[in-house]
Protein backbone atom coordinates (compact mmCIF):
# COMPACT_ATOMS: atom_id res chain seq x y z
CA UNK A 1 0.00 0.00 0.00
CA UNK A 2 1.37 3.57 -1.10
CA UNK A 3 1.78 6.16 1.87
CA UNK A 4 -1.10 8.10 2.74
CA UNK A 5 -3.19 9.95 5.25
CA UNK A 6 -4.24 6.45 7.72
CA UNK A 7 -7.63 5.84 7.24
CA UNK A 8 -10.15 4.53 10.16
CA UNK A 9 -12.53 1.49 9.73
CA UNK A 10 -14.89 0.64 12.36
CA UNK A 11 -16.53 -2.65 12.45
CA UNK A 12 -19.34 -2.96 14.62
CA UNK A 13 -19.98 -6.35 15.69
CA UNK A 14 -18.02 -8.73 17.36
CA UNK A 15 -19.52 -12.20 15.65
CA UNK A 16 -17.86 -14.31 12.83
CA UNK A 17 -18.02 -11.28 10.19
CA UNK A 18 -16.33 -8.39 12.99
CA UNK A 19 -13.53 -10.32 14.15
CA UNK A 20 -12.70 -12.25 10.85
CA UNK A 21 -12.45 -9.19 9.49
CA UNK A 22 -10.64 -7.40 12.17
CA UNK A 23 -7.46 -10.24 11.63
CA UNK A 24 -7.75 -10.06 7.90
CA UNK A 25 -6.43 -6.71 8.72
CA UNK A 26 -4.18 -6.54 11.33
CA UNK A 27 -0.98 -6.42 9.19
CA UNK A 28 -2.54 -3.06 7.51
CA UNK A 29 -0.44 -0.33 8.81
CA UNK A 30 -1.98 2.80 7.39
CA UNK A 31 -5.51 1.53 8.56
CA UNK A 32 -6.64 2.14 12.39
CA UNK A 33 -9.34 -0.75 12.93
CA UNK A 34 -11.51 -0.25 15.90
CA UNK A 35 -14.23 -2.99 16.97
CA UNK A 36 -17.19 -1.97 18.34
CA UNK A 37 -19.57 -4.99 20.43
CA UNK A 38 -21.91 -4.19 23.30
CA UNK A 39 -20.27 -8.01 25.02
CA UNK A 40 -16.51 -8.19 25.64
CA UNK A 41 -16.62 -11.98 24.06
CA UNK A 42 -17.32 -13.53 21.13
CA UNK A 43 -19.35 -16.70 21.26
CA UNK A 44 -18.71 -19.48 18.86
CA UNK A 45 -22.78 -19.69 17.93
CA UNK A 46 -21.96 -23.07 16.12
CA UNK A 47 -21.08 -25.10 18.96
CA UNK A 48 -23.06 -23.70 21.96
CA UNK A 49 -24.89 -27.16 22.14
CA UNK A 50 -21.78 -28.62 22.85
CA UNK A 51 -21.20 -26.28 25.55
CA UNK A 52 -24.95 -27.00 26.46
CA UNK A 53 -24.20 -30.21 27.53
CA UNK A 54 -20.52 -29.82 28.99
CA UNK A 55 -18.89 -31.24 25.95
CA UNK A 56 -17.26 -28.04 25.47
CA UNK A 57 -15.87 -25.59 28.27
CA UNK A 58 -16.68 -21.65 28.42
CA UNK A 59 -12.97 -21.10 27.43
CA UNK A 60 -13.67 -23.11 24.19
CA UNK A 61 -17.07 -20.93 23.08
CA UNK A 62 -16.03 -17.48 24.37
CA UNK A 63 -13.28 -15.17 23.75
CA UNK A 64 -11.85 -12.16 24.80
CA UNK A 65 -12.03 -9.63 22.69
CA UNK A 66 -10.09 -7.14 24.54
CA UNK A 67 -6.82 -9.71 24.09
CA UNK A 68 -7.77 -10.64 20.59
CA UNK A 69 -7.87 -6.97 19.04
CA UNK A 70 -4.67 -6.41 20.96
CA UNK A 71 -3.35 -9.09 19.23
CA UNK A 72 -4.41 -8.05 15.99
CA UNK A 73 -3.37 -4.35 16.36
CA UNK A 74 -6.83 -3.10 16.80
CA UNK A 75 -8.80 -1.01 19.15
CA UNK A 76 -12.03 -2.67 20.53
CA UNK A 77 -14.41 -0.84 22.75
CA UNK A 78 -17.64 -2.84 24.62
CA UNK A 79 -19.97 -0.36 23.90
CA UNK A 80 -23.70 -0.61 22.60
CA UNK A 81 -24.46 1.39 19.22
CA UNK A 82 -27.45 4.10 19.59
CA UNK A 83 -27.30 5.35 15.75
CA UNK A 84 -25.20 5.97 12.78
CA UNK A 85 -25.03 9.69 11.03
CA UNK A 86 -23.77 8.36 7.75
CA UNK A 87 -23.87 11.65 6.15
CA UNK A 88 -21.61 12.75 9.04
CA UNK A 89 -19.11 9.18 9.26
CA UNK A 90 -19.94 8.84 12.40
CA UNK A 91 -21.20 6.35 15.08
CA UNK A 92 -23.41 7.82 18.16
CA UNK A 93 -22.25 5.03 21.31
CA UNK A 94 -25.17 4.72 24.57
CA UNK A 95 -22.81 6.77 26.90
CA UNK A 96 -23.19 9.85 23.97
CA UNK A 97 -19.15 9.00 22.20
CA UNK A 98 -18.88 9.55 18.69
CA UNK A 99 -16.28 7.49 17.24
CA UNK A 100 -15.79 9.20 13.31
CA UNK A 101 -15.21 6.92 10.40
CA UNK A 102 -13.87 7.14 6.88
CA UNK A 103 -15.24 3.36 6.65
CA UNK A 104 -17.56 1.33 8.19
CA UNK A 105 -18.51 -2.40 8.47
CA UNK A 106 -21.98 -3.35 10.22
CA UNK A 107 -21.51 -6.67 11.25
CA UNK A 108 -24.08 -7.27 14.49
CA UNK A 109 -25.75 -10.39 13.40
CA UNK A 110 -28.52 -11.33 14.45
CA UNK A 111 -30.94 -11.97 17.50
CA UNK A 112 -33.73 -15.11 18.21
CA UNK A 113 -36.90 -14.68 16.77
CA UNK A 114 -39.83 -15.11 19.31
CA UNK A 115 -43.46 -14.58 17.48
CA UNK A 116 -45.12 -12.06 19.29
CA UNK A 117 -48.61 -14.01 17.93
CA UNK A 118 -47.76 -16.45 20.41
CA UNK A 119 -49.11 -15.87 24.02
CA UNK A 120 -47.10 -15.65 27.09
CA UNK A 121 -43.94 -15.89 24.52
CA UNK A 122 -42.14 -12.71 26.21
CA UNK A 123 -42.15 -15.01 29.53
CA UNK A 124 -39.59 -16.87 27.36
CA UNK A 125 -38.07 -14.53 25.44
CA UNK A 126 -34.48 -15.21 26.56
CA UNK A 127 -31.76 -15.43 23.32
CA UNK A 128 -29.83 -18.56 23.59
CA UNK A 129 -27.30 -16.46 22.11
CA UNK A 130 -26.57 -14.45 24.69
CA UNK A 131 -23.77 -15.76 26.66
CA UNK A 132 -25.46 -15.06 30.31
CA UNK A 133 -28.42 -16.53 28.77
CA UNK A 134 -26.52 -19.69 28.01
CA UNK A 135 -24.64 -20.02 30.85
CA UNK A 136 -27.84 -20.10 32.78
CA UNK A 137 -29.73 -22.68 30.11
CA UNK A 138 -26.59 -24.51 30.58
CA UNK A 139 -27.56 -24.72 34.48
CA UNK A 140 -31.20 -25.13 34.36
CA UNK A 141 -30.15 -28.27 32.28
CA UNK A 142 -27.74 -30.06 34.33
CA UNK A 143 -30.18 -29.12 37.71
CA UNK A 144 -33.17 -30.72 35.65
CA UNK A 145 -31.57 -33.98 34.76
CA UNK A 146 -29.99 -34.46 38.06
CA UNK A 147 -32.65 -34.11 40.23
CA UNK A 148 -34.47 -37.05 41.10
CA UNK A 149 -38.14 -35.95 39.81
CA UNK A 150 -39.91 -38.53 37.18
CA UNK A 151 -41.14 -37.29 34.11
CA UNK A 152 -39.05 -34.49 33.22
CA UNK A 153 -39.25 -33.23 29.68
CA UNK A 154 -36.96 -30.75 27.62
CA UNK A 155 -39.06 -28.89 24.86
CA UNK A 156 -37.30 -27.43 22.24
CA UNK A 157 -39.06 -25.08 19.54
CA UNK A 158 -37.80 -25.10 16.31
CA UNK A 159 -36.62 -27.73 13.93
CA UNK A 160 -33.54 -25.96 12.06
CA UNK A 161 -30.48 -26.06 12.24
CA UNK A 162 -29.88 -25.14 15.88
CA UNK A 163 -32.67 -26.90 17.28
CA UNK A 164 -31.52 -30.28 16.54
CA UNK A 165 -28.28 -30.13 17.10
CA UNK A 166 -29.66 -28.92 20.70
CA UNK A 167 -32.21 -31.51 21.05
CA UNK A 168 -29.08 -34.63 19.59
CA UNK A 169 -26.90 -33.19 22.03
CA UNK A 170 -29.16 -33.27 24.79
CA UNK A 171 -30.34 -36.81 24.02
CA UNK A 172 -26.89 -37.88 23.71
CA UNK A 173 -25.95 -36.79 27.32
CA UNK A 174 -29.06 -38.26 28.82
CA UNK A 175 -28.23 -41.76 27.39
CA UNK A 176 -24.59 -41.29 28.76
CA UNK A 177 -26.13 -40.88 31.59
CA UNK A 178 -28.30 -43.45 31.43
CA UNK A 179 -31.15 -41.43 32.01
CA UNK A 180 -33.85 -43.23 29.68
CA UNK A 181 -36.69 -41.11 27.75
CA UNK A 182 -39.59 -41.97 30.17
CA UNK A 183 -37.42 -40.43 32.87
CA UNK A 184 -36.54 -37.11 31.17
CA UNK A 185 -38.17 -37.09 27.48
CA UNK A 186 -36.54 -34.84 25.05
CA UNK A 187 -39.10 -33.41 22.33
CA UNK A 188 -38.62 -31.13 19.52
CA UNK A 189 -41.52 -29.23 17.85
CA UNK A 190 -41.34 -27.96 13.87
CA UNK A 191 -44.86 -26.80 12.44
CA UNK A 192 -43.51 -27.55 8.95
CA UNK A 193 -43.72 -31.61 7.69
CA UNK A 194 -39.82 -32.68 8.46
CA UNK A 195 -37.08 -31.00 10.36
CA UNK A 196 -34.11 -28.97 8.82
CA UNK A 197 -36.82 -27.12 6.25
CA UNK A 198 -35.37 -26.34 2.88
CA UNK A 199 -32.41 -28.24 3.51
CA UNK A 200 -30.98 -31.35 1.16
CA UNK A 201 -32.79 -34.71 1.71
CA UNK A 202 -30.00 -36.36 2.23
CA UNK A 203 -29.42 -33.75 5.70
CA UNK A 204 -32.61 -34.32 6.88
CA UNK A 205 -33.40 -38.04 6.69
CA UNK A 206 -29.96 -38.78 8.03
CA UNK A 207 -30.61 -36.19 11.06
CA UNK A 208 -34.49 -37.77 11.13
CA UNK A 209 -32.46 -41.34 11.56
CA UNK A 210 -30.57 -39.73 14.32
CA UNK A 211 -33.05 -38.18 16.48
CA UNK A 212 -35.31 -41.38 16.22
CA UNK A 213 -32.04 -43.40 17.43
CA UNK A 214 -32.25 -41.06 20.41
CA UNK A 215 -35.61 -41.33 21.15
CA UNK A 216 -36.36 -37.88 20.53
CA UNK A 217 -40.36 -37.00 20.39
CA UNK A 218 -41.10 -34.66 17.07
CA UNK A 219 -44.45 -32.68 16.98
CA UNK A 220 -44.71 -31.61 12.96
CA UNK A 221 -47.85 -29.69 11.37
CA UNK A 222 -48.96 -27.49 14.37
CA UNK A 223 -48.04 -24.51 15.52
CA UNK A 224 -47.12 -22.70 18.88
CA UNK A 225 -50.37 -20.94 20.02
CA UNK A 226 -49.83 -20.36 23.64
CA UNK A 227 -47.19 -21.33 26.85
CA UNK A 228 -48.68 -21.47 30.21
CA UNK A 229 -48.50 -23.32 33.23
CA UNK A 230 -45.29 -25.30 32.08
CA UNK A 231 -47.55 -26.35 28.55
CA UNK A 232 -46.80 -25.55 25.62
CA UNK A 233 -50.18 -25.23 23.37
CA UNK A 234 -50.38 -26.38 19.84
CA UNK A 235 -53.02 -25.24 17.16
CA UNK A 236 -53.91 -28.83 16.60
CA UNK A 237 -55.30 -29.10 20.64
CA UNK A 238 -52.41 -31.53 21.44
CA UNK A 239 -50.55 -30.23 24.61
CA UNK A 240 -46.78 -30.92 25.51
CA UNK A 241 -45.72 -30.88 29.03
CA UNK A 242 -42.29 -28.86 29.80
CA UNK A 243 -39.62 -28.27 32.82
CA UNK A 244 -37.46 -26.90 30.52
CA UNK A 245 -38.00 -24.86 27.60
CA UNK A 246 -35.78 -23.12 24.51
CA UNK A 247 -37.28 -21.17 21.69
CA UNK A 248 -34.73 -21.10 18.55
CA UNK A 249 -37.80 -21.05 16.08
CA UNK A 250 -35.57 -18.76 14.07
CA UNK A 251 -33.28 -15.22 13.77
CA UNK A 252 -33.69 -11.61 13.57
CA UNK A 253 -31.43 -8.51 13.27
CA UNK A 254 -31.64 -5.84 15.75
CA UNK A 255 -32.24 -2.84 14.10
CA UNK A 256 -29.00 -0.65 14.60
CA UNK A 257 -30.13 2.99 12.55
CA UNK A 258 -32.74 5.69 12.43
CA UNK A 259 -31.80 6.45 9.08
CA UNK A 260 -35.24 6.23 6.94
CA UNK A 261 -33.28 6.40 3.87
CA UNK A 262 -31.16 3.41 4.84
CA UNK A 263 -33.39 0.12 2.82
CA UNK A 264 -33.98 -2.78 5.37
CA UNK A 265 -36.23 -5.67 4.88
CA UNK A 266 -38.67 -7.40 6.93
CA UNK A 267 -36.50 -9.53 9.14
CA UNK A 268 -34.33 -5.79 10.15
CA UNK A 269 -31.70 -6.51 7.46
CA UNK A 270 -30.17 -4.22 5.33
CA UNK A 271 -30.14 -4.30 1.93
CA UNK A 272 -26.68 -4.39 0.48
CA UNK A 273 -25.07 -3.97 -3.37
CA UNK A 274 -23.11 -6.60 -5.44
CA UNK A 275 -20.29 -5.18 -3.57
CA UNK A 276 -21.90 -5.73 0.12
CA UNK A 277 -21.89 -1.77 0.43
CA UNK A 278 -25.23 -0.06 1.68
CA UNK A 279 -25.88 1.73 -1.47
CA UNK A 280 -26.43 5.34 -0.45
CA UNK A 281 -22.92 5.29 0.76
CA UNK A 282 -20.28 3.49 -1.08
CA UNK A 283 -18.06 3.95 2.20
CA UNK A 284 -20.45 1.36 4.70
CA UNK A 285 -20.73 -2.21 4.30
CA UNK A 286 -23.03 -4.63 5.46
CA UNK A 287 -21.91 -8.38 6.13
CA UNK A 288 -23.12 -11.46 7.71
CA UNK A 289 -26.24 -11.96 8.97
CA UNK A 290 -27.56 -8.69 9.46
CA UNK A 291 -26.88 -8.34 5.43
CA UNK A 292 -29.35 -9.63 2.83
CA UNK A 293 -27.48 -10.83 -0.07
CA UNK A 294 -29.53 -12.41 -3.10
CA UNK A 295 -27.54 -15.40 -4.70
CA UNK A 296 -26.88 -15.88 -8.80
CA UNK A 297 -30.44 -17.66 -9.22
CA UNK A 298 -32.31 -14.60 -7.07
CA UNK A 299 -32.35 -16.59 -3.78
CA UNK A 300 -31.79 -14.98 -0.61
CA UNK A 301 -28.84 -16.27 0.72
CA UNK A 302 -28.65 -18.44 4.27
CA UNK A 303 -26.96 -16.81 7.25
CA UNK A 304 -23.95 -18.79 8.61
CA UNK A 305 -21.09 -18.64 9.98
CA UNK A 306 -18.77 -19.66 6.99
CA UNK A 307 -20.75 -16.92 4.64
CA UNK A 308 -20.51 -14.72 7.18
CA UNK A 309 -16.63 -15.09 7.09
CA UNK A 310 -16.42 -15.15 3.58
CA UNK A 311 -17.70 -11.96 3.27
CA UNK A 312 -15.25 -10.54 6.05
CA UNK A 313 -12.49 -11.22 3.84
CA UNK A 314 -14.02 -9.67 0.47
CA UNK A 315 -14.73 -6.70 2.20
CA UNK A 316 -11.12 -6.32 3.66
CA UNK A 317 -10.06 -6.93 0.60
CA UNK A 318 -12.56 -4.39 -1.08
CA UNK A 319 -11.83 -1.60 1.69
CA UNK A 320 -8.20 -1.79 1.04
CA UNK A 321 -8.78 -1.38 -2.86
CA UNK A 322 -11.31 1.33 -2.12
CA UNK A 323 -8.15 3.36 -0.45
CA UNK A 324 -6.09 2.39 -3.12
CA UNK A 325 -8.52 3.77 -5.55
CA UNK A 326 -8.78 0.24 -7.67
CA UNK A 327 -11.97 -1.90 -8.15
CA UNK A 328 -13.74 -3.90 -5.93
CA UNK A 329 -14.70 -7.26 -6.20
CA UNK A 330 -18.17 -8.41 -6.72
CA UNK A 331 -20.12 -10.60 -4.04
CA UNK A 332 -19.75 -13.95 -6.30
CA UNK A 333 -19.35 -16.13 -2.88
CA UNK A 334 -20.50 -19.87 -2.44
CA UNK A 335 -19.61 -21.85 0.65
CA UNK A 336 -18.22 -24.99 0.60
CA UNK A 337 -20.49 -26.93 2.41
CA UNK A 338 -22.72 -27.39 5.90
CA UNK A 339 -21.95 -30.07 8.54
CA UNK A 340 -25.23 -30.89 11.20
CA UNK A 341 -23.50 -32.35 14.62
CA UNK A 342 -25.95 -35.55 15.30
CA UNK A 343 -24.20 -35.68 19.02
CA UNK A 344 -20.73 -37.00 20.32
CA UNK A 345 -18.38 -38.01 17.60
CA UNK A 346 -21.10 -38.54 14.77
CA UNK A 347 -22.18 -36.03 12.35
CA UNK A 348 -23.42 -35.46 8.77
CA UNK A 349 -23.19 -33.34 5.82
CA UNK A 350 -22.41 -32.26 2.38
CA UNK A 351 -18.88 -31.16 1.82
CA UNK A 352 -17.27 -30.11 -1.89
CA UNK A 353 -20.61 -31.92 -3.14
CA UNK A 354 -19.72 -35.06 -1.06
CA UNK A 355 -22.10 -36.38 1.55
CA UNK A 356 -20.48 -36.84 4.62
CA UNK A 357 -21.60 -38.92 7.54
CA UNK A 358 -20.03 -40.50 11.27
CA UNK A 359 -16.51 -39.71 12.27
CA UNK A 360 -15.78 -37.95 9.38
CA UNK A 361 -18.22 -35.05 9.32
CA UNK A 362 -17.67 -34.69 13.16
CA UNK A 363 -14.03 -34.46 11.69
CA UNK A 364 -14.47 -32.14 9.18
CA UNK A 365 -16.69 -29.87 11.68
CA UNK A 366 -14.21 -29.52 14.10
CA UNK A 367 -11.77 -28.75 11.50
CA UNK A 368 -14.17 -25.56 10.51
CA UNK A 369 -14.17 -24.70 13.94
CA UNK A 370 -10.89 -24.69 14.36
CA UNK A 371 -10.04 -22.99 11.41
CA UNK A 372 -12.11 -19.66 13.17
CA UNK A 373 -11.01 -20.02 16.78
CA UNK A 374 -7.37 -20.17 15.94
CA UNK A 375 -7.58 -16.37 15.17
CA UNK A 376 -7.77 -15.76 19.16
CA UNK A 377 -5.05 -18.14 19.75
CA UNK A 378 -7.27 -20.82 21.26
Amino acid sequence: MRNQNKKTLVIIGGGYAGTTMVHSLKNQKNLKVILINKTPYHLAQTDIHKYLCDEMSFEQVAHDLNNFTRNNQAEFICSEVSDILFEENKVLLNNEEIISYDYLTIATGSISFFPKQIKNINEYSADIKDITTLQDYKEKFFNLINTNKQNKNVVIVGGGLSGVEIALEMSKKLKTKHIKSDECQISLIEQLPNILPNMDPYLVSNTEKACNDLNIKRYHGAFVNEVKNNTVFLSDSQEVPFDLIFFVIGVTSEKLVSNEDIEINIKNQIVVDPYLRIKQHKNVFAIGDIAQTIDEEGNFVLPTAQMAKLQAKLTAKNILSSIEKEPLAPNNLKTKGLMIDLSGTNAVGLFLNLKVRGLIAYLLKRVVSKVHTRIFNY
